[in-house]
């Protein structure tokens, strides 16, 4: 697949790379439709690049039709068409569970 990928401080390029593929349980293989690079990733183009490695993928918050899913995956299907935003979360954690996003600082599993 292609996938803008960070080569260096405000250095990127459009490359190709390894199809995802299922490797926990808990995974679901996106087709990406329509996708754009945000304010986010323009903090890794220049400021944050000392975390970065040649070769990470940039861009987020995509939306796509789910190709696959893990063994463990209940609440999606192949062929159901999703919105992935900005925030992520394994959903085992206290104050997500109830429903109290404001105060979660920690996201083990994500």
């Amino acid at each position: 697949m292609k996938a803008v990928t960070w080569q260096g401080r405000r250095h990127v390029s459009v490359d190709t790379v390894p199809d995802p593929r299922i490797e926990e349980p808990t995974d679901a293989v996106i087709k990406v439709t329509t996708t754009n690079l945000c304010g986010s990733d323009l903090h890794l183009y220049e400021v944050l690049g000392a975390f970065m490695t040649p070769g990470d993928i940039l861009g987020h918050e995509p939306m796509g039709i789910v190709e696959e899913v893990g063994s463990a995956v209940t609440k999606l299907a192949p062929g159901d068409r999703v919105v992935i935003p900005f925030q992520i979360s394994c959903g085992g954690v206290f104050h997500v569970r109830s429903r109290s996003l404001l105060a979660v600082r920690d996201h083990p599993g994500a």
